[in-house]
């Protein structure tokens, strides 16, 4: 029995500016059914991103394993 207000979505900052939203999801989905992935861009600023997961379960193992790891150059979080 799924929790609606569990969060299922994760904010993750600091990102490369070569990432892209496939790539960025195809790395979250090794935790569990991504659902989406939006990045965004602002003038002078690091892109940061929202990834939607199917459920909080996989929302909260993805926080705890990939929280503060290299990709692209850069730690993310």
């Amino acid at each position: 029995m799924s929790n609606d207000i569990t969060p299922r979505t994760l904010y993750v900052g600091n990102l490369d500016r070569a990432v892209s939203e496939t790539l960025l999801s195809a790395l979250f989905s090794h935790i569990g059914t991504v659902n989406n992935c939006k990045i965004i861009r602002e003038p002078g600023n690091d892109p940061y991103a929202f990834v939607e997961y199917e459920d909080h379960t996989a929302a909260s193992a993805a926080l705890t394993t990939l929280n503060q790891r290299l990709f692209l150059e850069k730690v993310y979080t």
